[in-house]
């Protein structure tokens, strides 16, 4: 039943998102990636897990491949723990309201994110990457990211997707984006869909 519910919830998203496979082949800063770019990085019998640092002029300054030792953990709707670290989605505010819709049911906020990112990352996911724009992380100090993972066995009945984490939260209702002082969106509109944009605005 768990499954059905994320293969519809993202069929219902990649819907909004605008059908086929919006993503670039090439590695950018903010655009969600292709499923061929995901593919590059697919092993077979295992689950990978992609770092990218990127420099201010949206140039690929580092990228590291690692297979994901052991599952996901999901803090919260904006905290990421990946083979021991823990990674913050950029410019997010986790759970603006602690009871949301979810299933056609009211349930607490953080607990649907759990279930649904399980589905996501512990469950579908061969492989995730994660982008950044720190160079070199700071002991203490959660890198800033944008998540993404390629779902999907590939085939006809279960063909390859790209499922976007930080859009997801905010399309949910799970996350909001952040704002600083003046009012401004703590996220450039290329880092997130049309659509969320305009349900969180």
């Amino acid at each position: 039943m768990k499954q059905f519910f994320f293969l519809a919830a993202l069929l219902l998203h990649s819907t909004v998102l605008g059908a086929a496979d919006l993503g670039t082949n090439e590695p950018r800063p903010f655009e969600q990636p292709s499923t061929a770019y995901l593919q590059k990085f697919a092993k077979p019998g295992e689950k990978t897990f992609v770092y990218e640092r990127y420099d201010a002029r949206g140039g690929l300054f580092q990228r590291d491949l690692t297979a994901l030792a052991k599952p996901v953990e999901i803090k919260s709707a904006t905290e990421r723990v990946i083979n021991g670290v823990t990674y913050r989605l950029r410019g997010l505010a986790a759970c603006p309201k602690p009871k949301i819709t979810y299933k056609a049911e009211e349930w607490d906020c953080t607990k649907a994110v759990r279930d649904y990112d399980e589905a996501v990352y512990n469950t579908r996911a061969s492989v995730v990457l994660c982008k950044t724009l720190v160079l070199k992380s700071q002991p203490g100090v959660p890198d800033a990211v944008s998540c993404f993972a390629l779902v999907g066995a590939g085939n006809a009945n279960d063909p390859y997707s790209v499922a976007y984490d930080d859009d997801s939260m905010v399309f949910f209702d799970m996350a909001a984006i952040g704002r600083n002082q003046d009012g401004r969106s703590l996220r450039p509109i290329a880092a997130m869909s049309k659509k969320t944009m305009e349900s969180s605005s």
